[in-house]
């Protein structure tokens, strides 16, 4: 289940969530199709702008055939990222964002015991590390415990 070929994606729900890797407040971005549950891109950076949506977004859509609807929150980061991607979207507190936000829900709950031992102070090599971390994370999500391993 591992979303590694781009295909048609009718929606995908974008999110973004604030975590602390010692001491140091980053954010994580997810995006989901919320027909399969394929995790399709998630990422981590110091900011949360246009500019961090944007680079986001892009990395999502080269796993999406076409352009699909894209659900967010009310983030003012999302719209003009959006907009200038061509995307259309729609605003949402629950319904199909609710796949997007379990995910991160689930992110937080499974790396709360260790997060800690991960470092995101030095700037370049700590993001690195991060994405790393979040790289591997997406196997695990998507193989094992998918699998119900």
């Amino acid at each position: 289940m591992i979303a590694s070929k781009p295909r048609y994606r009718r929606c995908i729900a974008v999110d973004e969530t604030k975590l602390c890797v010692k001491g140091v407040w980053v954010y994580v971005w997810s995006a989901v199709d919320v027909d399969s549950g394929e995790l399709l891109a998630l990422e981590a950076s110091y900011g949360r702008s246009c500019l961090n949506a944007i680079t986001f977004l892009k990395k999502a859509l080269k796993l999406c055939s076409n352009k699909p609807l894209v659900i967010v929150d009310r983030g003012p980061w999302y719209r003009w990222a959006l907009e200038k991607l061509g995307l259309e979207y729609r605003h949402e507190r629950f319904g199909l964002r609710n796949r997007g936000e379990r995910f991160l829900r689930y992110l937080k709950e499974r790396t709360m015991v260790f997060h800690h031992k991960l470092s995101a102070r030095n700037h370049i090599q700590g993001i690195k590390n991060l994405n790393l971390f979040l790289n591997l994370y997406t196997l695990y999500y998507q193989t094992i415990r998918m699998e119900g391993g």
